[in-house]
């Protein structure tokens, strides 16, 4: 298996807990986008921008979300919110993400699992396998972690990926 990095930018992370904030107690979810390459046996994906499902009216019928669950039951639906992340952001999709708000639960259900696999299998990638995200927190607004899981042949690696900081200036 090839060694795998995940960076998120500030302004994606932001994204992503604030998407994930805005739902809560709720679980809730989306799509990433950004750049993955492959250089000297390691696979590199850098997520740049987010979007949240539930911020768009005209997808609130591709999912249901509850406390303890989020499902995607619309997966052409999904694929046009991906292709609007991509009109956005002007990048290439590279996955989904999901939030666990008030647990400490930072690994997938076997529902996610399923998913994760059965793109895998379907080939739904060009050329690297997308990434499936999973946010997580104990209270509002704090002790936020963040997985990252993608199948690699008959693996799912699990992640922790590296939020990139930027320099301040004076």
């Amino acid at each position: 298996m090839p060694t795998v990095h995940v960076n998120i930018f500030p302004s994606a992370w932001d994204s992503l807990r604030e998407a994930a904030t805005k739902r809560s107690p709720d679980e809730t979810g989306g799509v990433m986008t950004g750049t993955r390459s492959f250089h000297n046996g390691a696979l590199e994906f850098n997520i740049l921008g987010v979007l949240g499902v539930a911020d768009f009216e005209e997808f609130k019928d591709i999912y249901t979300a509850s406390l303890t669950e989020f499902v995607c039951t619309d997966r052409l639906g999904w694929a046009n919110l991906a292709l609007r992340a991509v009109k956005t952001f002007g990048m290439n999709y590279i996955g989904d993400w999901h939030s666990h708000p008030n647990s400490s639960l930072c690994t997938l259900s076997p529902r996610d699992i399923h998913h994760l696999a059965k793109q895998y299998m379907l080939g739904q990638f060009d050329p690297y396998p997308p990434l499936h995200v999973l946010l997580n927190w104990r209270s509002k607004g704090a002790d936020f972690r963040i997985s990252a899981h993608i199948m690699i042949g008959e693996v799912i690696a699990v992640l922790e990926p590296r939020i990139i900081r930027t320099p301040r200036s004076c």
